[in-house]
């Protein structure tokens, strides 16, 4: 048996494998860019300083996230546009405009970290959910 030629065998078949895995995680992550309401974030649990980078995605009624690099077609992270609310938010980076937004949805406290715009997004997207309760009259 010609040892070498296994080696590069074994060796050719392992950079396949991963060219494949970096191709379906670049078509992913183009793919989420692309969807109308997205836009790019990092997200921070509560006291934990630990940021992970991904992308979050405007539904109808669900704000979805989705981590960056991962491989997954499933969010990490989703919240209900009615049980989210803003408690704080500061400017985090004046020069980049990168604003840290303090959110939290059924007890969980996360930070996000996005930009001015996204903010300005986040805010009209919660105020414009459709009314829980019937209307009174005056």
């Amino acid at each position: 048996m010609n040892t070498p030629a296994v080696v590069f065998g074994v060796v050719i078949a392992m950079l396949i494998v991963a060219g494949v895995i970096l191709f379906w995680a670049a078509l992913r992550t183009r793919a989420l860019y692309r969807r109308v309401g997205s836009f790019q974030t990092a997200v921070s649990e509560m006291g934990t300083g630990v940021w992970r980078s991904g992308i979050a995605v405007f539904g109808a009624e669900y704000i979805t996230w989705y981590r960056a690099g991962s491989l997954s077609r499933k969010p990490a992270l989703s919240f209900s546009r009615h049980r989210l609310s803003i408690v704080d938010y500061h400017q985090r980076d004046e020069s980049a405009g990168t604003i840290v937004v303090h959110l939290t949805c059924n007890g969980q406290d996360l930070l996000w970290a996005m930009s001015t715009s996204s903010m300005a997004g986040l805010v009209g997207w919660m105020d414009g959910a459709r009314p829980t309760e019937e209307p009174t009259a005056m």
